[in-house]
């Protein structure tokens, strides 16, 4: 699903030039629904994601990933990210959207999830959950623990096998074929038979082992903290570096200083793409200004 942006008038400035500075950018959306109060992708360690809207049951986790996934080398990588987040997000009954999300009625005419307005490189969702340690779980010889994806419809399978007692075989295909991009029918359709087969003929049990650990109210608020100080921190430090990369570069020293030497806060805003009062912010705390 390729990312839109909205009208600017139903943003603010900076939200604005976020999006006038990354339209040219071609991005790929992922949409998740999940059932949970809204936060776990803190307890995760995901980023912030670029579309938070709560639903009546749970809510809807969007990020806006840099580049065009076309190639079978780039589809397998986002395959595996796709993956990943079912399996993290499994106990959430996590299943991906095929389509944009819309706010309720009387909200539709702005973008009003929008949280964050800087599409992610898709390197930056590696704070998944890997499922080494897990070997407790029925495992099919031809598939490694590395197959996210027959794992992520393996947990889908026991999901339908809770709810309804048997896994209804379309359910589960029906469920690979939205959830993942360019993989051919045949290789979904093995996957899925492989793991409704393997329920199938032992009764659609599910095996023992799955342990959750319980995190008291005072754990999981201070984890949540003590994540987002983090994300704040690696923001700070990564948006000081690119300001640092062009002040120390040669070839613009004409465009960004005055003739007295002093810096033009504007010039170095434009050049990084970083709004001119976080510039003179990081500017006075290098002593520059």
């Amino acid at each position: 699903m390729k990312g839109d942006t909205s009208s600017s008038k139903d943003c603010s400035p900076r939200a604005c030039n976020l999006m006038k500075s990354y339209k040219k950018i071609p991005t790929t959306w992922l949409y998740f629904k999940l059932d949970g109060d809204g936060v776990e992708w803190i307890d995760q360690g995901l980023p912030i994601p670029n579309y938070l809207e709560h639903t009546n049951k749970g809510y809807i986790l969007g990020y806006e990933i840099k580049g065009y996934f076309g190639t079978q080398k780039s589809q397998e990588y986002l395959n595996d990210i796709i993956a990943r987040v079912l399996i993290t997000f499994r106990d959430l009954k996590a299943y991906r959207l095929n389509y944009e999300p819309l706010p309720p009625l009387p909200l539709r005419s702005v973008r009003y999830a929008h949280t964050f307005g800087h599409p992610y490189d898709l390197k930056e969702l590696q704070g998944l959950h890997s499922i080494e340690g897990e070997k407790y779980l029925p495992r099919q010889t031809a598939d490694s623990f590395e197959d996210y994806t027959f794992w992520a419809i393996k947990f889908h399978c026991e999901e339908l096998i809770k709810r309804f007692g048997v896994a209804d075989y379309q359910r589960l295909e029906s469920f690979a074929l939205r959830s993942f991009e360019g993989k051919e029918y045949s290789t979904l359709k093995a996957k899925c038979r492989s793991v409704w087969n393997w329920y199938e003929k032992r009764a659609w049990e599910i095996p023992q082992g799955y342990k959750k650990v319980n995190k008291s109210k005072e754990q999981i608020m201070a984890s949540r903290q003590e994540h987002i100080k983090k994300v704040n921190e690696n923001r700070e430090i990564k948006t000081r570096n690119k300001i640092k990369s062009v002040i120390d570069d040669i070839f613009v020293q004409e465009k960004i200083k005055l003739k007295n030497g002093k810096f033009k806060i504007s010039a170095i805003a434009k050049l990084t793409e970083i709004h001119r009062k976080t510039v003179a912010k990081h500017l006075k705390e290098m002593g520059l200004i």
